[in-house]
C-alpha cells in the first residue's frame, strides 16, 4: 500500500499535464482526472449606478445615499432608496408619469405628449416653484438583470434646461426594493444662480420622498 500511495505521488504530474487521460496506478487502481473547473460567465452589467463600498454600507445602515457633483451649472446625481414596498407597485407608480405632478414634490405639472412606440414617449414638465419647463422622452426597459428601468433624455431646446439625460432603475435586492435615480443636468444662463443652487441641493430629496412616506 505504500508503494502504490508512492507511485500516485509520482505520477499526478502526469494527471495534470494531461487531465483528460486516467493513469492506471495498478490492474485495479486507476488515478482519476481532477475535475474540470466550472465555466465562469462574464459578469452581468447593472443599470443601476456603481456604488463605492461606504455608500453600500451607508445604504444598509440609513436606507438611502446619495451623491453630487455640481460644476458651474450643471452636474451629476445619484440618489438609491430601498424600500418594503413592492416592486411592481414602485414600477406601477413610476411609470405613472402623468400623475408625477402628484407624487413628486418640485414638478408641477407632469404630461404625456405622445407615444412613440409601445415603451417610448415624450412628456412635459414644469419644475419649482418658477415652473421652469422641461420636454423628455422616456423610455422603459427590462435589463438584462430583470431591473426595471426608466431612462430619459432632453427632447428638445428648453429656455431653462441645456441637458437633462439618466434613469430611474428599480429592482429587487435581497428582501427590499432598490431604486436607483442617476441624472446629468445642466441649466442654461437664463436660470439664476440660487434656482441652480436650490435644484442641486433639494431636487432629489424631493423626487424620491414619495419612496419614504
Amino acid at each position: 500500500m505504500v508503494r502504490l500511495s508512492a507511485l500516485a505521488l509520482v505520477l499526478a504530474p502526469a494527471v495534470a499535464l494531461n487531465p483528460s487521460v486516467n493513469v492506471v496506478v495498478s490492474p485495479g487502481i486507476k488515478i482519476a482526472p481532477p475535475a474540470a473547473p466550472p465555466k465562469r460567465g462574464p459578469a452581468v452589467p447593472s443599470s443601476a449606478p456603481l456604488l463605492t463600498r461606504t455608500e453600500q454600507l451607508r445604504l444598509a445602515r440609513d436606507g438611502e445615499v446619495q451623491r453630487k457633483d455640481r460644476r458651474g451649472r450643471g452636474g451629476q446625481c445619484v440618489h438609491v432608496v430601498e424600500t418594503n414596498e413592492p416592486l411592481d407597485k414602485v414600477w406601477k407608480q413610476l411609470r405613472d408619469v402623468d400623475g408625477w405632478s402628484g407624487l413628486m414634490r418640485g414638478i408641477k405639472t407632469s404630461k404625456t405628449r405622445e407615444w412613440l412606440d409601445e415603451t417610448t414617449r415624450t412628456c412635459h414638465f414644469s419644475v419649482t416653484k418658477f415652473r421652469l419647463p422641461c420636454d423628455l422622452v422616456l423610455a422603459e426597459e427590462t435589463d438584462s438583470r430583470g431591473a426595471q428601468v426608466l431612462r430619459f433624455d432632453l427632447d428638445r431646446a428648453s429656455p431653462a434646461v441645456k441637458r437633462c439625460s439618466g434613469a430611474w432603475v428599480v429592482e429587487r435586492v435581497g428582501d427590499k426594493t432598490r431604486v436607483s435615480l442617476a441624472a446629468s443636468i445642466e441649466a442654461t444662463r437664463v436660470v439664476p444662480g440660487l434656482i441652480v443652487d436650490m435644484v442641486a441641493t433639494k431636487a432629489l430629496g424631493r423626487a424620491t420622498a414619495w419612496l419614504k412616506e
